[in-house]
Order: C-alpha cells, then sequence, then structure tokens
C-alpha cells in the first residue's frame, strides 16, 4: 500500500509517524514545499521504521507533480486559521492551494482514493473533487469531533468509552451536528440508559464541552495534533483494508437547494469503496440540521472560488 502526505508541517508529520506503524503500508511519499522538509522528516521516520523492525520504502519530494502511483493521497497542506480568521477567510487563504495540489497530484494519481485534512477541511473536499472530478474524494469531516464527543460522553457517565457509540455530523466547524438519536451506551439509546441508570445529564454541556476542547488544547499545547492524527488513522485504516466500519467521514452528497455534490459529515460505512450512509436513520431534526451545514459549507467553497478569480 503506497500512501501519499502533502504537507510535512506539524501535523503531516504526527501524521506520518502514526500511520509508520500500520503493518499494510510500506510505501509512503512525503510532500512538502519548504525545501528540505520532506527529506528531513523522511529521515526521521525511517528511524521510526527500523526501530519497529518495518520494510517501508520512503520517498520525499517538494512538488505533488513528483508523486505517482499513491493508492491514498492525504491532502495536509494549508495555512493554519489564526485568531482574527473566520473559516470563511481561511477558505479563501486555503482554496488556492488545495486546487493548485489538485492539478498537479491528479493527473498521475487516478486511481488514488483522496483523503483531503486541510481545513475548512469539507469546503476544501468540495473543491478538490471539482477541480479534479476524482472518484473517490473525502474529508476527514466530523470523525475527530465524534471520537471527542464519545470520549467525552465515556468521561461523564463513568463508563468505557468502548461501550459508546456516538457520531457528530454536518461540518467539522461551527455547524457541527450532535447526532444523539445514534448514541448508545451498550447498545441502550442514550435516554433509556441515563433514565434506567437515574443520571441527570446535560446534553447542552457535553456538547459545549466537545466544541470547547480544541481551543483548550491548543491554549496549553499550541496545537491539536494527536488526537487528529489518531482519528485519521482509523479513516486511513477503514479506505485501506477495506473494514466497512461506520465512521463520520465527509463524502460528496447532493441537497435540492444547492446545484453541486459538497462534502458534508453523515456517519457512513467506509472502505476501498464508500457504503451507506446513516442519513436515513436520522430525525427531521438533524436531517435539517445537516443541510444546513452543507449550506455553510458550500458558502465557504464559493469563497474559495472568488479568492481564485471565479464568480
Amino acid at each position: 500500500m503506497h500512501l501519499a502526505i502533502v504537507g510535512a508541517g506539524r501535523l503531516g508529520s504526527v501524521i506520518a509517524y502514526t500511520l509508520v506503524h500500520e503493518w499494510y503500508i510500506d510505501e509512503i511519499s512525503l510532500v512538502d514545499i519548504k525545501p528540505g522538509l520532506a527529506k528531513t522528516l523522511e529521515e526521521e521516520l525511517r528511524h521510526v521504521a527500523a526501530s519497529l523492525g518495518r520494510d517501508i520504502t520512503f520517498y520525499s519530494h517538494e512538488r505533488s507533480s513528483e508523486v505517482s502511483g499513491a493508492d491514498i493521497v492525504i491532502i495536509v497542506a494549508g495555512k493554519p486559521r489564526t485568531a482574527d480568521m473566520t473559516r470563511r477567510d481561511l477558505a479563501g487563504v486555503n482554496g488556492g492551494i488545495v486546487a493548485s495540489i489538485a492539478r498537479e497530484i491528479y493527473p498521475h494519481n487516478r486511481e488514488a482514493r483522496y483523503v483531503i485534512v486541510t481545513n475548512p477541511v469539507d469546503a476544501m473536499a468540495t473543491l478538490f473533487k471539482q477541480v479534479t472530478g476524482a472518484r473517490y474524494v473525502i474529508s476527514t469531516g466530523t470523525h475527530l469531533d465524534s471520537v471527542r464527543f464519545r470520549s467525552e460522553i465515556a468521561k461523564i457517565l463513568k463508563v468505557p468509552v468502548s461501550s459508546v457509540e456516538a457520531y457528530v455530523g454536518g461540518e467539522h466547524g461551527p455547524r457541527s451536528v450532535f447526532l444523539w438519536s445514534l448514541t448508545s451506551i451498550n447498545g441502550i439509546k442514550f435516554e433509556e440508559y441515563i433514565k434506567k441508570e437515574g443520571i441527570k445529564v446535560s446534553k447542552d454541556a457535553i456538547e459545549n464541552s466537545v466544541r470547547e476542547v480544541a481551543r483548550k488544547i491548543i491554549a496549553n499545547l499550541g496545537a491539536t495534533l494527536y488526537g487528529p492524527a489518531s482519528a485519521f488513522r482509523d479513516i486511513i485504516r477503514a479506505v485501506a483494508l477495506n473494514t466497512g466500519h461506520v465512521l463520520s467521514i465527509a463524502s460528496p452528497a447532493k441537497f435540492s437547494n444547492i446545484p453541486i455534490e459538497v462534502n458534508v459529515g453523515i456517519p457512513q460505512k467506509v472502505g476501498w469503496k464508500l457504503g451507506y450512509t446513516f442519513y436515513d436513520k436520522l430525525t427531521a431534526g438533524e436531517k435539517k440540521l445537516i443541510e444546513k451545514a452543507a449550506r455553510s459549507i458550500y458558502e465557504a467553497y464559493l469563497v474559495a472560488l472568488k479568492s481564485m478569480g471565479y464568480s
């Protein structure tokens, strides 16, 4: 399995380190426009592979166009959001970067599965799909949010996190949607469980904690790295091994009030091919919020287009 990672900065390097541990990966291409960065990371990862006793072939490049024959491509490159920027501002900044990468990498990797990490992630995945027409483009969507959601529920209810099933959908951002209708503990619906156990829980407090946790981590550690890298590893593993696990990735979906398909987070079976989504299992209210999130993603996509000179 040949994996390519475009963007070898702080998050990209942690993602790469995490994926070196995955047994099914035997080739890794690293790309970064900063001279020498990908090559230096390659050397570090060679040492990791040697420590693990893993035979991995590494390649390093300074242009995406130099990558060929990748099975899975992860796009991490882009500018981080600063305190004074909105997600739409970020779409304007990163749209040109993602579009440029798309034009460079797709011609030599037409059969690859593309996983977009660059923020605003869902709008960037939509842009990548529109630029390339690639048949498999997903973003990491709200899977990271879902992992945080499960962690918070387990902490509040004092139950093993392995007993919690919970998903977040919509946009990875302000319009994330907490899908309480799909939430259960040991197979028991959330509402039934807390009633049976006599537990008083504020759903709003749980949601607010999940929404705020990234800000707290960034304030103390400077960035969120290990949680995202592990969550993204879940997605790569599901694709590469064709597991069919249900994850809240964002794949292209069509809504009546939006002229194109947009990548929006909906729990979905993920493998080498994408399976069915859980959209039909959601309540009417959750579906409405998902559609509002899709509209927000589309508007961010339009901002990216405008910044590139399209209207």
